[in-house]
């Protein structure tokens, strides 16, 4: 595999890291409906966390940790952990979709559903459709 294709696989790793970090945040701030999608939100970023985990292992490839924090900016109200998730889900979109351009057969498809999903979720949290990542 590429230097490429590692380097997009390890932005994913980390917008992940930071993916899981904010749901904590989103998933205090907010409640009802809403912290039940934080919620759903936080695992499925888990799961692709530990696939992206997995993934760069099995290439023999650096598999860095998550650092100890990440910025969320103010969140003191659920209009702004809303705003959060919008922003954090947007960034995946990025993410996945450049992990995508360096990928081929199934793990383009995994990349491109990704990037559907997270784009579905920032719609979901409020967030504008995007016509195209980036």
């Amino acid at each position: 595999m590429s230097d490429a294709a590692i380097e997009n696989l390890t932005q994913a790793l980390n917008g992940e890291y930071a993916a899981t970090y904010a749901y904590g945040v989103i998933g205090a701030r907010t409640s009802g409906a809403d912290q039940a999608r934080a919620r759903r939100a936080l695992e499925s970023h888990r799961q692709l966390r530990d696939e992206l985990r997995f993934d760069l292992a099995a290439l023999q490839a650096p598999v860095l940790p998550p650092a100890p924090a990440y910025e969320t900016g103010p969140v003191d109200s659920p209009a702004q952990a809303k705003a959060l998730a919008i922003q954090i889900e947007q960034r995946l979109v990025r993410n996945w979709a450049a992990v995508a351009t360096t990928s081929a057969d199934a793990s383009r498809e995994r990349a491109i559903r990704n990037a559907q999903e997270c784009g579905t979720r920032a719609i979901s949290w409020g967030g504008a459709s995007q016509a195209f990542p980036g």
